[in-house]
């Protein structure tokens, strides 16, 4: 099946009349358009097309009915309130076949009726228009189209989960398998209407009540799991307002609550750090801090200082000659004139002594100018620093402390929290309680059946000449017999060569490829395991949210290929909280090979340019959704966001 034409008018954000046509000769569609552009509209359009009530997008919808449904999507533009969908599309590439469906509805008054028909080859088909419905579940059954058309974000969530019963119904479903349940359940109503207006003798009554006590523990063990999967969503919820109710615990200041002793304890070192700065600080300011401002000045003064000590040397000096001088016996002229030389000279160099330091004060202002300040200057900064960085930490903790907290609200909150995480606790026993009677049931059922098929086996044998009512009871009892046996033969088949085909699929889209080498699935409960290249169970909590996904995908391709349906595949949000290596295998890899026709709806920052550039030789068509904020719609151009256009 390829769709060849996709029409939306006046549907959702899509004022007027829409067109998409289809017509690359190669496996990929993309769509491009920014969140609230309208992707989903047009998944939800091919859907309604397709199945109208029958869609899976309305049955999980927030709607009661389908009238409700269809008004949602009127869009009110042009004030017509006339909608219509129009879906062509071909069994192969070959068009020898092509389908046409127009659905239309009009927005007005309470009701809202719907009116279809359907067109094969140009021209309109009376039986297909009234059987439309039976035709589209025999090309594409709807309970199995959520495997060929899908949002990367619900994938996302399943990968989450364990396999549920609604997912293992299905995959029976789309093996072939559940026709078994049906051929049973008809055989079974078939006993039942005989055995009602039978006479039957006491062997045939006591196969009844054991037929009836098999269908019983079946009964039982469905049930229980009915209970274990509502149990397993209410912890899911249970878990998921925990969550949101410890986020909003803390943005409203739960955690300042808890920690406001810290704080004041916190604010009480920070204030004595300060104060101690603040009075260091003050005592340099007492000291020769101040000389700094004066620098120039010292200098002077240590350089008039050295002078004058000079002079005072040299006066020492001169004195301690003329007394030598005066002592000395053999004078003569020459000696005479060297000591009055001195004298002249000294007296030439002598300069007035300005400051009259002493020994000691020129020592100080020498030590002052040689480093002591600039020393000073060094800690006075370091110490303005911390007073600053103690100031700021002492205000950041005033500010919090001083927020305004509703510590009413919060104790509620609490009270909350607290009672989720009881009940999810009591939820958890609960489902540990259910899951071990569920073994209990399935250990029940298995010896009801079993001595069913025993007791089958000897009335069948004893009923050699019956009338035509016993020979069917012999008949179908024999063939509820042969059913059971192959449906485990068909599903032990069918469900090894679909692990093997989805073990194929992961292994090219996955990394970690050492890590699962093989995956298998019981053939009874459908359940997966993953085994590693030992042999060993890979527990699933091993695997990341992004190989978790890549599973889930894995297993809807394995089931597309194994279904051996060439059916389109839509996808919606494609690669939803994947990492980038496991995006650029769902880009090489599954998209150009998840069917002959694979449509993608993405934004920007998924299929971006650089993954465009990957996928872009195996793309036909592309476009991009744009929304006008004044005119409120979407409109559809070509090409995915102007990065280049279809490789030829």
């Amino acid at each position: 099946m390829i769709i060849k034409k996709l029409v939306m008018h006046n549907f959702g954000v899509y004022a007027s009349t829409n067109i998409l046509k289809f017509h690359g000769n190669k496996p990929v569609v993309l769509i491009g358009g920014m969140n609230g552009r309208g992707k989903t509209t047009i998944l939800e359009a091919v859907l309604l097309a397709l199945y109208g009530s029958n869609s899976f997008a309305y049955r999980e919808s927030k709607f009661q009915t389908y009238g409700q449904y269809l008004k949602s999507y009127v869009n009110k533009s042009d004030n017509t309130l006339e909608s219509y969908v129009e879906i062509e599309f071909t069994m192969d590439r070959t068009e020898s076949e092509v389908y046409f469906v127009h659905r239309e509805w009009e927005g007005k008054g309470q009701r809202v009726r719907e009116r279809i028909w359907v067109k094969r080859n140009g021209e309109e088909n009376a039986f297909l228009t009234e059987n439309w419905p039976m035709f589209v579940e025999n090309i594409l059954p709807s309970a199995l189209s959520n495997f060929f058309f899908f949002d990367g974000e619900k994938i996302a969530e399943l990968a989450v989960e364990d396999t549920s019963e609604q997912m293992k119904e299905s995959i029976k479903a789309m093996l072939g398998i559940s026709v078994l349940d049906v051929l049973e359940g008809d055989i079974g109503k078939i006993i039942s209407k005989i055995g009602r207006r039978s006479t039957v003798n006491q062997d045939l009554q006591k196969l009844e009540e054991l037929r009836q006590e098999k269908n019983d523990a079946i009964k039982d063990l469905e049930k229980t799991d009915r209970e274990i999967a509502e149990i397993s969503q209410q912890l899911i919820a249970l878990q998921a307002e925990l969550e949101n109710k410890n986020t909003e615990y803390s943005v409203k200041g739960g955690d300042v609550i808890e920690q406001k002793h810290d704080l004041m304890s916190q604010r009480h070192e920070n204030m004595s750090s300060l104060i101690s700065s603040q009075e260091l600080l003050i005592d340099m300011a007492g000291g020769e801090l101040p000389l700094l401002m004066v620098t120039p000045l010292l200098n002077d003064i240590q350089k008039q200082g050295e002078v004058a000590h000079e002079q005072k040397v040299n006066h020492m000096a001169l004195e301690k000659i003329q007394n030598l001088y005066d002592v000395f016996s053999d004078k003569t002229t020459n000696t005479r004139t060297f000591v009055d030389f001195i004298k002249e000279k000294m007296l030439i160099e002598n300069q007035e002594d300005l400051y009259k330091l002493s020994d000691s004060t020129l020592y100080q202002v020498i030590s002052l100018n040689n480093g002591r300040l600039e020393n000073s200057a060094k800690k006075a900064k370091k110490l303005l620093a911390e007073k600053d960085r103690y100031q700021s930490r002492i205000k950041e903790i005033d500010n919090y402390l001083s927020v305004d907290i509703d510590e009413k609200a919060l104790s509620g909150l609490f009270k909350r929290i607290k009672s989720l995480e009881k009940e999810i606790i009591e939820k958890g026993v609960e489902l540990e309680s259910l899951n071990s009677n569920r073994k209990t049931l399935h250990g029940v059922s298995m010896a009801a059946e079993s001595k069913f098929n025993k007791m089958a086996e000897s009335v069948l044998t004893s009923l050699e000449t019956v009338d035509a009512d016993e020979r069917t009871l012999k008949y179908a009892h024999m063939a509820i017999e042969i059913i059971s046996l192959y449906r485990i033969r068909l599903q032990e088949r069918k469900t090894d060569l679909l692990a093997k085909t989805m073990t194929d699929c992961y292994k090219k889209l996955a990394n970690k490829k050492n890590m699962v080498e093989k995956i298998v699935m019981d053939s009874e409960t459908l359940d997966l395991r993953y085994l590693s290249d030992s042999g060993e169970e890979v527990a699933k909590k091993r695997l990341s949210a992004g190989e978790k996904q890549l599973m889930v995908i894995s297993l809807l391709w394995a089931l597309a290929i194994c279904s051996k349906k060439r059916l389109p595949v839509i996808i919606d949000t494609p690669l939803s909280r994947l990492d980038s290596s496991h995006r650029q295998a769902l880009v090489k890899i599954y998209f150009p090979n998840a069917s002959d026709q694979t449509i993608i709806l993405s934004t920007d920052s998924e299929i971006d340019e650089t993954y465009y550039e990957l996928i872009r030789e195996s793309v036909g068509d592309e476009y991009t959704l744009k929304y006008s904020d004044k005119d409120k719609k979407t409109t559809i151009e070509s090409g995915y966001f102007s990065w280049g256009g279809v490789v030829k």
